[in-house]
């Protein structure tokens, strides 16, 4: 039960974020032929933690509505334009949409009498605005108060955030009769489908206020109705934030376990079941699981017809009849399902209400509409039917941030912050391994969760600042915001941004030296290591030759350069930096390493002499460039080849290698920061890096894969937490070199495999150079600093 807690709380934080919707479009989406309906009906199963599909993909020529957040636009025009999808914007931007809407939602209640000046009742509803769930339940109370031989209000339960739950019965306690047959109504199991609870407490009002209207309703049936399933303001989420998100087990959220029991208490009389949802405008029976339809399945149909007839006739709305998997798509888990398939109800039916898609969760208030009054020629059957249209509007409700805390200012719905946090115990560390090993396609992790009292570095999208912070607090993790604002860090950093190159001629400074495009007093981007490197060949061709091994995926080249005197038997030591793009650091030290080496060879000629270098300075350079571009992003990780199926960009090379591959500490999933790309070496970086390692891998004796930040001289393995045989080597290899390096630059690193000081790594390519490549000697090194500036470290400090 602990772990299902933690677990849930842990979805919970991801995914029940409050947000607004700026830049967020509607598109409506037709396929036109079976690969393109195919390549949605993929994009809708793997992927609706980013698309939210308004509708589902049922059939070809079936429009598809779809909000796609700014993130994706372009990606989603991209495969819009690749699969030939017809397509229009439907509503240009969501939170304008919202904005406009909130005209519809009715104010905090305040009036307490219950009565207007003419002398009948007045509710706290009106139902000609949208009411919150406090507003809701002041209504049932007054009801049940004003009509305690008509209904009942009865707690079912709490809600995972701990609010009551309720059912009304309504029935005529004058005409008791224990065999009446009953009806049972829910509504809002989908929080932003405003309609449902809307109309739910229309029906109750209804049927109770104008009881002398239509006595038949109440004397010969009985009424349970669930007037909201899902009152919860953030409630539980899922996988991935997948909207369609089944739970860790079924009835696993408090919600449904609560509705279920009350269920089943009047399960035995209840003939009909309905359950309100929106939008489409069809009638659905069961089943939803499969595409076999139940047996009673004509029976079923007859009376949705029916119903759907008599709406028709009323108000010329038309409505599709059939079941869920037929008429849109297989949705098991469902609540009629479980109805008719578990509870035994015979008439199970999810409805679907108003628009066809014009407008969907946002129509405006215009089109909410009241029934008339019961009239006498409306049976017993098509009472159920009236009910469907009496509102005919659902948006989403948006949750602002809540009180800021200890934090200090209030939080940003617009500013990505850094977060120190410190598990204090086991369970406060579980859950930060949770979330970095689940949700590493919302929160990113600069540093990994390693041990108890260990402090770990995240940035949190402004999304999902409150739900984070209320997890720590849940937890009692321990918190601080490290950087408040990313974005002005990253400006402010950009003045470590070396100029463009604007001339190619070798040049020398007034002292006669040789100047060349990198300075390492500033951060260069790839065209400028290029150029250096071309330099630095030019200048030392006895020294240093450069080749072009491969290009990326982008068409980027992919340069070794190599170093040394001739001669042959020589052992070498091979070197490569910039695996992840966002660690500046990584190919601006690389860079210097082999100018140190080839410009001051006379100052330490025995390292070249006795030992050949190879080194590739940027081994994953679409992601570098694409981190110094103008519309690109500063804090890129991964390469920047598209995933088939996927609306995410890139895999972790240091997730991608093939030595005991996706065995622990990556991700399967497409937009996660760790994602090993779906199979060994599936990347043309990684490849072209294994191919060039094999090539001079039996000369090689020592492999230096340079990183940041952290201050750490890894050993393998990361894929597990056991030692190599030769880890004493190893280890007094690694710690003569931090000696070293400590000596001269004062800084302090710590030596041990990456399993046992960070977190296990399955893929990394110093478990495979070592393991795979044959390498003897193969570390990890995370460069500067152990945390105040993260991967924003001010140039100038290129060195160890």
């Amino acid at each position: 039960m602990r772990t299902l807690t933690l677990f849930a709380l842990i979805l919970a934080s991801a995914c029940a974020a409050e947000k607004r919707y700026d830049g967020y479009k509607v598109v409506q989406v037709k396929a036109k032929d079976v690969p393109s309906f195919q390549t949605l009906a993929k994009l809708y199963d793997e992927q609706s933690s980013i698309y939210d599909f308004w509708t589902e993909p049922r059939s070809l020529d079936e429009p598809i509505d779809i909000m796609v957040p700014p993130a994706y636009t372009e990606t989603f025009d991209r495969l819009l334009q690749t699969h030939n999808l017809e397509h229009r914007i439907k509503i240009a931007d969501v939170q304008s949409a919202i904005e406009i809407s909130r005209k519809d939602q009715a104010s905090p209640s305040v009036v307490q009498e219950p009565r207007s000046r003419s002398g009948s009742l007045r509710y706290k509803l009106n139902w000609t605005e949208y009411h919150d769930y406090t507003t809701i339940v002041l209504f049932l109370a007054e009801l049940a108060q004003n009509y305690p031989d008509i209904v009942t209000l009865i707690t079912i339960g709490k809600t995972h955030e701990n609010r009551e739950m309720y059912m009304v019965k309504i029935s005529n306690s004058q005409n008791s009769n224990t065999t009446k047959n009953a009806v049972l109504v829910d509504g809002g199991i989908h929080a932003r489908e405003w309609i449902a609870p809307a109309f739910n407490t229309w029906l109750i009002h209804e049927l109770v206020e104008n009881y002398a209207a239509h006595p038949q309703y109440l004397d010969n049936l009985d009424w349970y109705i669930l007037p909201v399933m899902n009152p919860d303001e953030g409630g539980s989420a899922g996988n991935g934030c997948d909207e369609t998100y089944h739970g860790p087990a079924a009835f696993s959220e408090d919600e449904s376990a609560n509705a279920r029991d009350a269920i089943l208490l009047v399960a035995e009389r209840t003939k009909v079941y309905l359950s309100y949802h929106s939008y489409s405008q069809v009638w659905l029976t069961p089943w939803g699981y499969t595409v076999d339809l139940p047996a009673d399945y004509p029976l079923l149909f007859d009376l949705a017809q029916a119903a759907v007839n008599n709406l028709t006739a009323v108000y010329g709305t038309q409505y599709s009849v059939g079941s869920t998997t037929g008429l849109l798509y297989v949705a098991s888990g469902g609540s009629i399902d479980w109805i008719k398939g578990e509870a035994g109800i015979p008439y199970a039916y999810t409805v679907e209400l108003r628009d066809t898609g014009d407008y969907g969760f946002l129509l405006p208030y215009a089109w909410i509409k009241v029934l008339p009054k019961f009239g006498p020629k409306i049976t017993n059957t098509l009472i159920l039917s009236h009910a469907f249209v009496v509102i005919t509007h659902s948006h989403e409700a948006l949750p602002r941030f809540g009180p800021c805390g200890n934090i200090g200012p209030c939080l940003s719905e617009t500013l990505r912050w850094v977060f120190e946090v410190n598990p204090k115990n086991k369970v406060s560390l579980e859950v930060l391994t949770k979330l970095h090993n689940e949700r590493s396609d919302v929160y990113d992790f600069w540093t990994e969760p390693r041990n108890i009292n260990r402090p770990v570095d995240i940035m949190v999208p402004p999304a999902f600042a409150s739900t984070f912070i209320n997890l720590m607090r849940t937890f009692d993790v321990d918190y601080k915001v490290k950087i408040a604002d990313v974005e002005a860090m990253i400006e402010a950093g950009r003045k470590d941004i070396a100029k463009p190159i604007i001339h190619k001629e070798p040049r020398l400074s007034r002292a006669g030296a040789p100047r060349y495009s990198l300075n390492w007093e500033s951060y260069s981007d790839l065209p400028a290591i290029e150029e250096f490197l071309a330099e630095l060949s030019a200048a030392y061709p006895n020294l240093m030759t450069t080749t072009v091994v491969g290009q990326s995926y982008q068409g980027n080249n992919m340069n070794l350069v190599k170093i040394s005197t001739g001669g042959t038997g020589k052992k070498a030591i091979f070197v490569d930096g910039g695996i992840h793009a966002r660690e500046w650091i990584s190919p601006a030290f690389v860079t210097w390493l082999i100018h140190e080496l080839v410009e001051n060879y006379a100052a330490h000629p025995q390292y070249v002499d006795n030992i050949d270098w190879y080194i590739m300075p940027v081994i994953n350079p679409d992601g570098y460039r694409y981190t110094f571009a103008a519309n690109g992003d500063r804090l890129w990780r991964k390469t920047r080849k598209p995933n088939p199926g996927s609306p995410c960009i890139g895999t972790d090379m240091n997730r991608n290698f093939g030595f005991h591959w996706d065995e622990g500490g990556s991700s399967d999933l497409p937009c996660g920061e760790t994602y090993n790309g779906g199979a060994p070496f599936s990347e043309i970086e990684s490849q072209i890096v294994r191919d060039t390692i094999l090539s001079v891998a039996p000369q090689t004796m020592v492999y230096l894969t340079v990183h940041s930040y952290g201050q750490y001289w890894l050993t393998p393995w990361g894929y597990t937490a056991e030692y190599p045989t030769d880890y004493a080597q190893l280890y007094d290899l690694a710690v003569r070199a931090v000696d070293r390096l400590t000596a001269l630059y004062g800084t302090q690193y710590t030596i041990g495999t990456s399993t046992n000081v960070l977190y296990v790594a399955s893929g990394g390519s110093d478990d495979w150079a070592k393991g795979g490549a044959g390498i003897p000697y193969s570390y990890t090194i995370e460069l500067r600093d152990t945390g105040r500036y993260g991967f924003e470290l001010p140039a100038g400090t290129k060195k160890c």
